[in-house]
C-alpha cells in the first residue's frame, strides 16, 4: 500500500511541472494517514482478539474513518486550489 502511494507520487512528480502541487497533495494525504490512520490501525491489529476493549476499538474504527475522510478532503482541496482556484 505504501509502495503504491509512493509510486503514484513519483509518477505525478515526473508528469507535472508544478512540484509544489505534488508536495502539498502528498502532505495532505500522508499527513492524515500518519496522524489518524496508522496509529488506529496498529491498535486495531494488536488488540484484535481482546474482548474487553469494545469502546476503544469503536473509537479507533471511527478515527480510521475520519482519517480517510480528511485525507480525501485534503487531497481534493489541494487539487482544487492548484488547478481550479476560481472554484474556492
Amino acid at each position: 500500500m505504501v509502495r503504491a502511494g509512493l509510486g503514484a507520487v513519483t509518477v505525478l512528480a515526473l508528469l507535472l511541472k508544478n512540484a509544489g502541487f505534488v508536495v502539498s497533495f502528498n502532505g495532505a494525504v500522508m499527513g492524515s494517514a500518519i496522524i489518524y490512520l496508522f496509529p488506529s490501525m496498529m491498535f486495531l491489529k494488536k488488540n484484535k482478539g481482546v474482548q474487553n476493549m469494545r469502546v476503544e476499538r469503536l473509537f479507533n474504527q471511527a478515527l480510521v474513518a475520519l482519517g480517510v475522510v480528511l485525507g480525501v478532503v485534503g487531497g481534493a482541496v489541494t487539487v482544487l486550489s492548484s488547478f481550479f482556484p476560481h472554484l474556492l
